[in-house]
């Protein structure tokens, strides 16, 4: 077991405490999305992960937001570019390329997994995902974002919530949950910008320290309540907006819950979760797809047999792929 948990520490350094507890805080993130894509099974506990396990995204995001601004702060922006070059474009074609073809050989099965996935040409660099499309987008904006919030922080965050509301209010409403569209890419970027930012802002000014945490727990019990709320049929219109406001500012507790959670889980589960985190990206890239594959057999094959192999061919996956990379290309 890890000990030695010291609250005060944890909320009065986070920046460092999230640089200590990086990995393990992304393969949480990522455990969470897994599950909320898994459809094998909605017994409790997995059921609560299909309602909250896509802000697993967001903590991702808000992490990388608070990554960056250390990138930006130590190397220009040439090498900036470079470096985020290299590290998403080898995952994604190469498991992109992988998935693609696959897809192709399957014959029979592409129906069911064109049913869930938006699959194509597209795919062999794993633009079939809307996460990817939007990491895009906010990589490239970051050094304009980096120096609006040191200049303009109060500012530039108004005008991002209020994109944020604006697209919530509208263009959401309009398009749902398509993202395959140039107007879907847009509006899913809006969506994610103000985490994003905030991990940025924690990252620059030190917001949300000390005294301020508790605000930070308040908006993360809101964020929960509204979707609550919208789960029970009683959601308020354009309710995403508020629930991606309530849940941008409760980031940083929700952030350190998982520090928490993170310092007393047992050794094995705490290296597993690691690797989880070192390899975060390519499990997002292969995770679905695997998942939607296995449907083929489902529900011939017991689910509580297919939901660990989902898993582990995911890991291999995952693993086989980051170590091509590093090998070969890097």
């Amino acid at each position: 077991m890890i000990k030695g948990i010291n609250k005060k520490r944890i909320c009065k350094d986070f920046d460092t405490s999230v640089s200590e507890n990086r990995s393990a805080i992304m393969g949480l993130a990522m455990l969470s999305v897994m599950l909320f894509h898994q459809y094998f099974t909605s017994v409790f506990p997995f059921n609560a992960f299909h309602n909250f396990g896509y802000w697993g995204v967001d903590v991702f995001l808000f992490l990388s937001g608070m990554g960056l601004v250390r990138s930006l702060g130590n190397n220009s922006i040439r090498i900036y570019y470079l470096r985020r070059f290299k590290r998403i474009l080898p995952s994604c074609v190469l498991c992109g390329s992988v998935k693609y073809l696959v897809f192709l050989l399957l014959g029979s099965s592409v129906a069911i997994l064109k049913e869930g996935l938006n699959l194509g040409w597209w795919s062999l660099a794993s633009l079939d995902s809307w996460f990817i499309h939007t990491i895009l987008v906010l990589y490239a904006i970051s050094p304009l974002l980096y120096f609006m919030l040191r200049k303009w922080a109060l500012t530039t965050f108004t005008i991002i919530v209020i994109a944020l509301f604006i697209n919530g209010l509208t263009i959401r409403p309009l398009i749902g949950f398509d993202w395959t569209s140039p107007l879907g890419v847009l509006s899913y970027t809006i969506e994610r910008t103000p985490v994003f930012a905030t991990g940025m802002l924690v990252s620059i000014k030190g917001v949300w320290i000390n005294n301020k945490m508790q605000y930070s727990v308040l908006f993360l019990i809101v964020a929960v309540g509204i979707k609550l709320l919208a789960k029970y049929g009683l959601s308020l219109y354009g309710s995403q907006a508020f629930i991606n406001f309530a849940l941008t500012l409760g980031m940083p507790a929700l952030v350190i819950a998982n520090i928490y959670l993170i310092r007393i889980l047992p050794k094995l589960i705490h290296k597993s979760i690691i690797f989880m985190g070192n390899c975060s990206l390519e499990l997002y890239l292969v995770h679905g797809f695997i998942f939607w594959s296995l449907k083929t057999v489902y529900p011939v094959v017991s689910p509580w047999l297919l939901l660990p192999t989902g898993f582990l061919l995911s890991f291999s996956s995952a693993y086989l792929c980051k170590k091509f990379i590093k090998k070969f290309i890097s």
